[in-house]
């Protein structure tokens, strides 16, 4: 459960990251409007922004260890059966969320603060409930793809998610992590011969 919950706030990363330089802006804005009554302190004090960048830290590393945590597994050779990109899958309403969290959500306003994370709470549940890991722009802005893939292994049809570098197609051989979560990892793709 805590993998799936890592994997639904890694998709918010870049929402707050944006969120945060905002509110950096708006501070400088501040500052340069109203030099009498702002100073760099009401930036760099504020405990709003500060807890945000915690917070960036702290799930950037969430996401780093669960990925090196299931590196640490074995590796299946497989061969793909069915390949479905689903990088794309949802993203128009996703980024409408986004927009509506950075035009409307102040984070250094308590009120839309509570707001905000009540949102997130309930898009949280779908989130998790739904297994919708392919709806993740973080792992997008690192050039990844998510695919669902179906192998073989032990004459038994397996599904699963997995975060690859490059582009798939069905009957390509790949070396992905034996993985207890829901999703894996590309570790290779091997070339084609002729």
């Amino acid at each position: 459960m805590i993998r799936k919950i890592i994997m639904y706030i890694s998709a918010f990363l870049p929402m707050f990251l944006i969120m945060w330089i905002k509110e950096i802006l708006i501070g400088i804005q501040n500052i340069i409007e109203n030099p009498e009554t702002y100073s760099l302190k009401s930036i760099y004090l504020n405990p709003f922004l500060i807890l945000q960048l915690i917070f960036i830290i702290f799930v950037s590393g969430c996401v780093f260890w669960l990925m090196k945590r299931n590196k640490k597994t074995g590796i299946y050779t497989v061969a793909l059966i069915k390949v479905k990109n689903r990088s794309a899958e949802y993203y128009l309403a996703y980024y409408s969320l986004f927009i509506l969290a950075l035009i409307e959500f102040s984070l250094s306003n308590l009120v839309d603060l509570v707001v905000l994370v009540c949102l997130l709470f309930v898009l949280g549940i779908v989130y998790i409930k739904n297994d919708l890991f392919f709806m993740n722009p973080t792992i997008n802005i690192f050039q990844s793809y998510i695919y669902e893939i179906e192998y073989e292994i032990n004459h038994s049809i397996v599904s699963k998610l997995v975060i690859s570098p490059v582009k798939l197609s069905e009957g390509d051989f790949i070396d992905i992590d034996i993985s207890e979560f829901e999703f894996t990892f590309l570790r290779r793709k091997h070339e084609k011969y002729n």
